[in-house]
């Protein structure tokens, strides 16, 4: 996305932003793992989103499991 990889490079103090793809790194890979990863922290009732990251109250989990 060109509006987060500018928005990164103007927080970063106008520093070079490269995609992980350019360090031959799958990005889509890297997305699936960080969603299995708060998947199961949610699963275990783990939070996964911090007041000091998100703004939250309280440390919280996330989502619904669905069983098929």
């Amino acid at each position: 996305n060109t509006v987060i990889m500018r928005d990164l490079s103007l927080r970063a103090g106008n520093s070079k932003v490269s995609p992980v793809d350019h360090y031959e790194m799958d990005g889509d890979f890297m997305e699936a793992e960080a969603f299995a990863y708060l998947a199961v922290r949610s699963k275990l009732g783990l939070p996964i989103s911090f007041p000091s990251t998100t703004g939250c109250n309280t440390p919280i989990s996330g989502g619904v499991m669905v069983e098929v």
